[in-house]
């Protein structure tokens, strides 16, 4: 089965795979179809409930074929959803091809937090955000609201230690800094046919 739509970093195939399984109570670890980089570039969810990259599961490469691990076992019958997003092989995942992901300590009184990276777009199919291993909707009118590097939450996350995960889906937006002193006088002259024509575009 293959979702069609993508928001983000082009993926390196035409479509998203997906893999399902069920779970019984005691397994932790299954197979996944395709090999991942890391557990940010798949999303998971048990019965529907999106589960936490790196906290409710991680992924292993290192014997065989690539698993994910869960840190609970799946309850028996729970259906286990895997769509890989974007997969390849590992040797071609670039660091701004993968996820980015920002942990904090949520301290019950602070709402704003500082990203590492710059977001590309400040639209909800950019990130994805969980605290204490629950997914938070992107707006001003839900859980939380991100401007510059800036991720605002409506109400301050309660009390722990990487409670708070944030993980960026595209690549980040590059911002070019022009070093103090580096532009002379004559970068910022024109002369006069340039002034002119610079003039009547202004003018229209």
């Amino acid at each position: 089965m293959s979702i069609s739509s993508y928001i983000g970093l082009d993926p390196s195939y035409a479509s998203f795979d997906k893999q399902l399984l069920t779970g019984d109570g005691t397994t932790v670890t299954f197979t996944l179809d395709f090999a991942v980089a890391q557990a940010g570039q798949i999303l998971v969810s048990l019965d529907g409930i999106v589960q936490e990259p790196e906290y409710s599961y991680n992924i292993s490469l290192s014997t065989g074929s690539p698993k994910i691990s869960f840190a609970a076992a799946p309850s028996n019958g729970a259906r286990i959803s895997i769509v890989y997003l974007g997969r390849s092989s590992v040797s071609m995942v670039s660091a701004l091809a993968s996820p980015h992901i920002d942990e904090f300590d949520g301290n019950n009184s602070t709402t704003e937090f500082t990203l590492t990276r710059m977001p590309s777009a400040f639209i909800a199919a950019n990130f994805l955000v969980f605290v204490d291993n629950v997914f938070q909707r992107y707006g001003s009118s839900y859980s939380y609201t991100v401007l510059g590097t800036t991720l605002t939450f409506n109400v301050a996350p309660p009390t722990g230690t990487n409670n708070i995960q944030v993980i960026q889906l595209s690549q980040a937006n590059t911002l070019n800094t022009v070093a103090d002193n580096s532009i002379t006088s004559a970068k910022l002259t024109f002369d006069p046919a340039d002034d002119a024509t610079a003039l009547a575009i202004a003018l229209g």
